[in-house]
């Protein structure tokens, strides 16, 4: 899963960009936030998935992303 697919996948679900810095994307939802790395055409690491999908967990609930 590419960074852009998890960025489509967090506004579906109503989270919002609140700031871009090079390749990085910060992403806002409830009260929680996390970022998000955008590198055209690679995917992310299982580690960097699943830290993404535990900081938004307590918002957006268990598997939010698998989902």
């Amino acid at each position: 899963m590419t960074g852009e697919q998890v960025l489509d996948t967090l506004r579906r679900l109503g989270a919002v960009e609140v700031r871009r810095r090079g390749s990085h994307v910060r992403v806002r939802c409830g009260e929680r936030a996390t970022t998000v790395p955008v590198h055209r055409g690679r995917d992310l690491p299982p580690g960097m998935l699943r830290a993404i999908e535990r900081d938004l967990e307590s918002v957006l609930g268990k598997g939010w992303l698998r989902g």
